[in-house]
């Protein structure tokens, strides 16, 4: 009985493993714009962004992952709620 609990326990928390890296991997394909200014900080889900309308340079449509790890650019101000909400969906 131990032996069968053990196995459902390893199974439930593989499942539970392999879920959490799905639910990354979708986070990672999520595309966002930035400014390729030199001082730009932030990213944005949607491309008529307010924040963007002051961008002097081009903008880039680029994975979120990129933006947060290779730019270090962080949340516009004006869409801090698509993402706590989730409603970021493009």
């Amino acid at each position: 009985m131990k032996t069968m609990f053990t196995i459902l326990i390893v199974l439930l928390s593989y499942s539970a493993y392999s879920q959490e890296q799905k639910k990354e991997k979708k986070k990672d394909e999520i595309q966002v714009y930035i400014c390729n200014s030199m001082t730009s900080k932030k990213y944005h889900y949607k491309q008529d962004c307010k924040g963007l309308t002051k961008c002097n340079d081009s903008i880039a449509k680029i994975t979120l992952r990129k933006a947060k790890n290779i730019f270090g650019r962080t949340v516009c101000g004006y869409e801090t709620h698509l993402e706590s909400s989730g409603k970021h969906k493009n």
